[in-house]
């Protein structure tokens, strides 16, 4: 289900989330990044999906923020481009939930897999970033475009860059907004996984249903507190730990993982 800008189905509990303007590279407007925020929020509080695959129609995952709306031309303004009135929540968040998404994909609780393929650029170089783990295809190019448009980076790139990639590869990225190819993109990290061409999906599908026929509960929980560790201390993290610990041992997952362990056979989990 979904509409004419993004999409979604579920199988085998793995919910598909698709960019769905391909005749745009999958450009994300204000209105397609509200949708897609308000569907996040929905999707943390649905049991029936376990993970998520975030991926992009047509010839590439997304082209960034689109370009009417950065060139100030839509009816949706932008600070200092338009002469649009822009609202009270713009002017304290100018990018709104464009750059909302990319807390959205962290804060949904569970594993996020992205399916890459042709161009990954700006805010969706952001998205993907977020994700948990990225599969991408020959046709990948990726780049932190914004600085060739005059805009500094936003959406979370400075965040996310220095966290997957090395720091000087970070910088060069936000200071030049070079395009990088598939093979550049696996060298320094920005993605995990290469493959041939149009089979990011699939891969990525098979690693997502992995992951959703896991104990799902505590593989959030490992998520959780992998994002946690980043802002905290060894001590704190082992008190996390600990908390963690406790609340996965009172899950049926945890029951049937001793269970199959003792009786030498593959567990059964039921994500609860």
């Amino acid at each position: 289900m979904g509409d004419a800008h993004h999409l979604f189905e579920v199988e085998d509990s793995v919910g598909v989330v698709t960019l769905n303007r391909p005749d745009r590279l999958n450009a994300v407007t204000w209105e397609l990044a509200e949708d897609l925020v308000d569907l996040f929020r929905d999707l943390r509080r649905r049991d029936e999906v376990r993970v998520i695959v975030l991926t992009g129609a047509g010839r590439g995952f997304s082209s960034g923020g689109d370009a009417e709306w950065l060139g100030g031309e839509a009816d949706r303004g932008i600070p200092g481009l338009s002469d649009v009135p822009l609202e009270r929540y713009q002017r304290k968040t100018p990018a709104g939930p464009i750059a909302e998404l990319t807390r959205m994909i962290v804060e949904v609780d569970k594993p996020v897999v992205a399916a890459l393929h042709g161009p990954v650029i700006g805010a969706g170089l952001a998205y993907a970033l977020a994700c948990d783990r990225r599969f991408a295809d020959e046709t990948t190019r990726m780049s932190a475009a914004m600085v060739r448009l005059g805009f500094a980076p936003d959406c979370g790139i400075t965040y996310l860059l220095p966290r997957v990639t090395s720091l000087s590869t970070a910088l060069m990225m936000v200071e030049t907004g070079r395009i990088l190819e598939a093979e550049e993109c696996l060298r320094h990290g920005l993605v995990d996984e290469l493959v041939p061409s149009g089979e990011a999906l699939p891969v990525a599908m098979a690693y997502a249903k992995e992951l959703a026929a896991g104990p799902s509960v505590a593989v959030d929980l490992a998520r959780r507190f992998v994002h946690k560790s980043l802002t905290s201390t060894l001590d704190e993290m082992l008190d996390y730990e600990a908390v963690a610990a406790t609340l996965s041992a009172h899950t049926a997952d945890a029951r049937e993982g001793t269970r199959a362990f003792l009786e030498k056979r593959k567990p059964e989990f039921e994500g609860r």
